[in-house]
């Protein structure tokens, strides 16, 4: 990309013995926030499922900076978050980008330079194979952060079936049945309550789903109002 040219030819004067130590090549992209340069793993037949340095530096775009060329007093590193998070004491957790937090680059050279080979080799390494006990719908996890506080003994499980693995919300109601939210890969949320399903829930709105279990709970025909049947 001819706008950061320049500041990757910089870069790759510096860095590249450091990148190569490290097994990393740079990849580009544009987002809303600017120009971003990311760090993949360099053998990609190793690595299709491109791994890849939680450290990245975003510049921002012509259109905010009005320069024709990049400039690194306009760019910042980007250290992503990208961690397992415990989904309560279920003894499963839930691993996605969460957010990045910037770290703005000195002006002075002798600073600069040190600054991001510091993060390069501190900043963890992501690597993106599956994990036993590690939550892949984001929705369920969404569902299970906003829930845990009210529904009590709210459990995990993944079952695998004909049509793939799904993973299910657990817990009992007040009556002792067991209560199981399952999350599709795709397409609406079922309910089952007793072994029976009594409907489906739109997955994408956590807080519903969470006002739903926290009904189911109770034996409380307000969840009713959240189910299609």
């Amino acid at each position: 990309m001819k706008y950061i040219r320049s500041r990757m030819i910089e870069f790759r004067d510096r860095m590249d013995p450091l990148l190569k130590e490290l097994n990393l090549r740079a990849r580009t992209q544009t987002n809303e926030h600017g120009v971003e340069v990311y760090f993949v793993a360099r053998d990609r037949k190793r690595d299709p499922l491109m791994s890849h340095s939680s450290v990245s530096i975003l510049f921002e775009d012509k259109d905010s900076t009005g320069l024709r060329e990049a400039a690194w007093t306009n760019a910042c590193l980007q250290i992503e978050q990208h961690e397992p998070r415990a989904l309560g004491n279920t003894g499963w957790a839930h691993r996605r980008w969460w957010e990045s937090i910037p770290v703005f680059l000195p002006t002075n050279p002798d600073e600069m330079w040190p600054l991001i080979e510091k993060n390069f080799r501190e900043q963890p390494f992501i690597t993106m194979e599956e994990r036993p006990m590690e939550v892949e719908s984001y929705e369920l996890a969404d569902a299970f952060f906003a829930a845990e506080r009210s529904v009590e003994g709210l459990n995990v499980e993944r079952e695998v079936t004909e049509l793939g693995s799904i993973e299910s919300l657990m817990f009992h109601d007040e009556s002792g049945r067991d209560v199981r939210l399952e999350f599709p890969a795709h397409g609406y949320g079922r309910v089952f309550v007793g072994g029976e399903q009594v409907g489906e829930f739109d997955q994408y709105h956590e807080e519903r789903i969470a006002s739903m279990a926290r009904a189911l709970q109770r034996c409380n025909d307000y969840a009713t109002t959240f189910l299609r049947k």
